[in-house]
C-alpha cells in the first residue's frame, strides 16, 4: 500500500486533509507520535526535538551536535513509521526523507498568506496581528530547518510529487484528489520500492544509534545501506572513533556486514 507524506503551511488545512484521507482509507495518521517515540527510544526531551523541527535555528545551530543528534533520532522514527504502510505522515520532514521511495506520495499543502491569517485568527480566537505573527514564526522556523538539514527551499514545488493550494480547494476536495492519486498504479508498493525503504530504514536506525552512543555521538558519519550491508564514510579524528563506529553499526539488528571507509584526519589543536 502507498504511504502519504504531507508538509503543510500553518492555516493551509493540510492537517485536516491528511486526517480525512486517513479516515477514508483506514490509514493511521501519524504526527505527534514521531516525537513521542523518538523521545522515549533515545531518551531525548520532547520539547527539544520539536524545536529542532519547528524553531528557527540560532546563528551557531548548524554546527550544534544536539541539532544533528535530534535530526537523526527523528529521521529514524519517520522511517520506522513509513515501514508500517497504510500511514499518513504529517510533517517531521517526511516529504524529504522519503524521496526515492516510489510508493510514498509526497505532498505540500499551501494557501495565500491573507487567507491563512484569517483561518488562524478564527480558529484560535486571536486578532489578525497575532495570527500573522504565529504564521510568520512557523514559516521561518520550518523553512530554516529544511534549509539547514536538506539544503532545499521548502516552497520549491519541484521537491514534491503534488502541491495543493487551498484557496479554492476544500478539505473534502483535497482528500478526493489525494485518495485518487493513492489509488493509481504509480504509487503502489513493489518489491523494489519496499527493498529501498528497508535499506533506508536500517541506515537511519544506524545513524540514530551512532548519535545515541556516547562514544560516537560527535561523529558525523555517512551511512549507506544496500541489502542490509552497510558502508560508513566520512572523517573521524581517531582510530578509537573509527572502531567505535564499526562496533555500533555492526551491533544493530538487521546489519549483515559493515564496510568501514572512514578516514582518520587529526585536526590541529590551537
Amino acid at each position: 500500500m502507498p504511504i502519504l507524506a504531507v508538509t503543510r503551511e500553518m492555516g493551509s488545512l493540510g492537517t485536516f486533509i491528511g486526517q480525512e484521507v486517513a479516515r477514508r482509507l483506514g490509514y493511521t495518521f501519524i504526527r505527534h507520535q514521531i516525537v513521542a517515540e523518538a523521545a522515549q527510544v533515545y531518551d531525548a526531551a520532547e520539547e527539544k526535538l520539536i524545536a529542532t523541527v519547528e524553531s528557527k535555528p540560532g546563528p551557531w545551530d548548524a554546527l550544534n551536535d544536539a541539532a544533528r543528534r535530534h535530526f537523526a533520532f527523528l529521521a529514524a522514527e519517520v522511517f520506522d513509521s513509513a515501514l508500517k504502510d497504510n500511514v499518513v505522515i504529517m510533517g517531521r520532514w517526511s516529504t524529504l526523507l522519503l524521496r526515492g521511495v516510489d510508493h510514498a506520495l509526497r505532498v505540500r499543502v499551501c494557501a495565500p498568506t491573507e487567507l491563512r491569517i484569517q483561518r488562524i485568527a478564527e480558529r484560535r480566537g486571536v486578532g489578525s496581528e497575532e495570527a500573522q505573527a504565529l504564521i510568520r514564526r512557523s514559516d521561518e522556523g520550518v523553512r530554516a530547518r529544511i534549509r539547514q538539514f536538506f539544503d532545499v527551499d521548502w516552497g520549491d514545488p519541484a521537491v514534491y510529487d503534488v502541491v495543493l493550494t487551498t484557496q479554492r480547494l476544500s478539505v473534502v476536495r483535497g482528500a478526493d484528489l489525494l485518495c485518487h492519486f493513492l489509488g493509481q498504479p504509480e504509487w503502489q508498493a513493489t518489491d523494489a520500492s519496499r527493498a529501498i525503504l528497508q535499506d533506508a530504514v536500517l541506515a537511519a536506525r544506524v545513524r540514530a544509534a551512532l548519535k545515541a552512543d556516547p562514544e560516537t555521538t560527535r561523529l558525523n558519519v555517512k551511512v549507506i545501506c544496500r541489502g542490509g550491508r552497510l558502508e560508513l564514510a566520512g572523517t573521524v579524528e581517531s582510530q578509537e572513533g573509527r572502531d567505535g563506529a564499526t562496533r555500533v553499526a555492526a551491533a544493530h539488528p538487521g546489519v549483515l556486514a559493515v564496510a568501514n571507509h572512514l578516514t582518520i584526519m587529526r585536526f590541529p589543536k590551537w
